[in-house]
């Protein structure tokens, strides 16, 4: 491995790595713009300029690889490679760089809604001057609707070409590109095309600069206002790295943005998953449990509600009860929802609702969505361990072997069909613990008021059997209880255990389920890890 010193630092580091990422190892900044370790290097913003010892001129750091000098070329008899980035040649590189960049800027920082997390803004009081050479009127190209979710304000582009080489690389849509050269050089789309993508949000996430920005989140509050809490999203079964930003205050979303996992998302997120939370804040959400009296479902309290659920499903024999667990809950919910049916009311039918919501999977050349948009199917499956499917389920409710049943929900959407949902208006007896009002809670005799999976915590599998943890961002409104809240007072009720936490559940399930043997939060950590996977033994408590 080749030795390195980088402005006096020594550093062992693998051969091909570029020096950007090898200055990042020791915590030594390079400034870039055009650089991004997702897309291929032009090396253009000529930001990164470093020294090397030995090479007559300044080089881009984010184009020169570290590579292993022969003997006779190894600097003082040992380093491969002696780089500098903060001496006085390199300084005045990067000034005159930043001086050239801000010629047509409009220096809008007080209103731009990139304002904070600019590396503009940044570089220039890190690395530039303090006032300006340039004396003449600054050109203002018009600023251009590119697509449904994102504007370019072409003031504050500095052509660093990041968001054209995404739509070439990632999405394979080239839907954009840049139109002249010099002086009236800018970013256009192609004619009779429009960034309309799945991904096209991930060009404001590269913008270094706030040049491209998302509609959605235009002119909110400022971005060190928000509370920030990393999680999964909820919007399929793919189950990207996210971080939800909200504020406390109004408890309310305002942003969600993707976070890198290289073994998930990478650095991306498609549009319908950072969206998703305007879906959830449409429905008409449950705040109370409401009990239904004289036909019409009304407001009741939780110590009632409960109560009412334990004792009228206690006169039922155990062969009469049928659970139905969700995708959209946690596995550390599911697992307790069966233990509380197999075990606290020994009914012998525990299901799991297999009629998703499912669209097609959009496949681009460095990302997949996947059209299961349930992101906890392949956990519920694992924790729920289903002995009735679906289907069977609805045939013992016909024949009215099946006559109480409990039904869980959590997502967005209904899938049930008018056939199903005429099977199930022959219960005697049916909970629904769900967020919103819908077809079956008009159904239901009970209504148990849950939780989103971003008012919650807990652990998703994804399709590709990683498991993962998520995080409460908001808080269920008013009354409502997390899914694990309700039915930890179930637990409790029907003498199943006591639990205070969803990590003790988590360590059950580690026990007692296949493939999550050793596991823990601790040993899961920010990334999560794939079922079956070895943990060590320090990890897995």
């Amino acid at each position: 491995m080749p030795l390195i010193k980088i402005n006096g630092i020594e550093t062992e580091v693998p051969a091909g790595v570029n020096l950007i990422e090898a200055a990042k190892q020791i915590g030594i900044e390079i400034p870039h713009y055009c650089y991004h370790p997702g897309l291929r290097v032009v090396a253009s913003c000529r930001m990164c300029l470093v020294k090397i010892e030995g090479m007559p001129k300044l080089v881009p750091a984010c184009q020169t690889p570290v590579r292993e000098a022969p003997p006779e070329r190894k600097v003082d008899g040992k380093y491969d490679m002696v780089v500098v980035t903060n001496d006085e040649v390199v300084k005045d590189a990067q000034e005159s760089i930043l001086e050239f960049l801000l010629l047509n800027h409009p220096v809008d920082c007080p209103e731009c809604d990139q304002a904070g997390e600019c590396l503009l803004q940044d570089y220039t009081y890190k690395y530039g001057k303090d006032h300006s050479r340039f004396e003449f009127e600054k050109r203002v190209p018009p600023r251009k609707d590119l697509g449904p979710e994102i504007l370019l304000i072409a003031t504050r582009c500095i052509l660093c070409s990041r968001c054209v080489r995404f739509t070439q690389e990632v999405t394979g849509t080239r839907e954009i590109f840049i139109k002249n050269r010099g002086y009236q050089a800018e970013i256009e789309v192609y004619p009779g095309k429009s960034l309309n993508n799945k991904l096209s949000m991930c060009t404001a996430d590269i913008c270094p600069v706030g040049a491209l920005v998302t509609k959605d989140f235009l002119f909110k509050p400022r971005n060190w206002r928000y509370q920030k809490v990393r999680t999964v999203c909820p919007g399929c079964s793919v189950g990207c790295n996210v971080q939800i930003e909200y504020m406390d205050e109004d408890n309310q979303i305002y942003r969600i943005k993707p976070v890198y996992n290289a073994e998930v998302n990478q650095w991306w997120a498609c549009d319908d998953g950072r969206l998703l939370y305007h879906v959830y804040r449409k429905l008409e959400r449950f705040e109370y449990p409401l009990i239904r009296e004289n036909g019409s479902l009304v407001r009741s309290n939780w110590k009632k509600a409960l109560l009412t659920v334990r004792d009228t499903f206690r006169k039922y024999r155990p062969e009469q009860i049928a659970v139905v667990g969700s995708g959209y809950l946690t596995n550390e919910e599911n697992y307790l929802l069966q233990k509380i049916f197999r075990q606290g009311l020994e009914s012998p039918h525990v299901c799991l609702n297999d009629r998703l919501y499912r669209e097609e999977d959009v496949v681009y050349p460095k990302f997949v969505i996947k059209g299961e948009k349930v992101p906890n199917y392949q956990g519920a499956q694992d924790t729920l361990q289903p002995s009735l499917s679906f289907d069977d389920l609805l045939k013992k409710i016909e024949k009215g072997e099946i006559k109480a049943l409990y039904w869980t929900g959590g997502g967005p959407y209904q899938t049930l069909s008018e056939a199903d949902l005429a099977v199930l208006d022959k219960l005697e007896w049916f909970v629904v613990q769900d967020i919103a009002h819908n077809v079956l809670t008009e159904k239901a005799h009970l209504v148990l008021a849950g939780a989103t999976a971003y008012e919650k915590e807990g652990t998703f599998t994804n399709y590709q059997n990683r498991v993962q943890r998520i995080r409460p961002g908001v808080m269920p409104p008013l009354a409502a209880k997390t899914d694990f809240e309700i039915l930890q007072e179930l637990a409790d009720l029907l003498d199943v255990g006591v639990y205070i936490r969803p990590e003790q559940v988590f360590l059950e399930i580690s026990e007692k389920v296949d493939g999550y043997q050793g596991m823990s939060y601790a040993a899961l950590g920010e990334l999560g890890l794939p079922k079956g996977q070895k943990v060590p033994a320090e990890m897995a408590k």
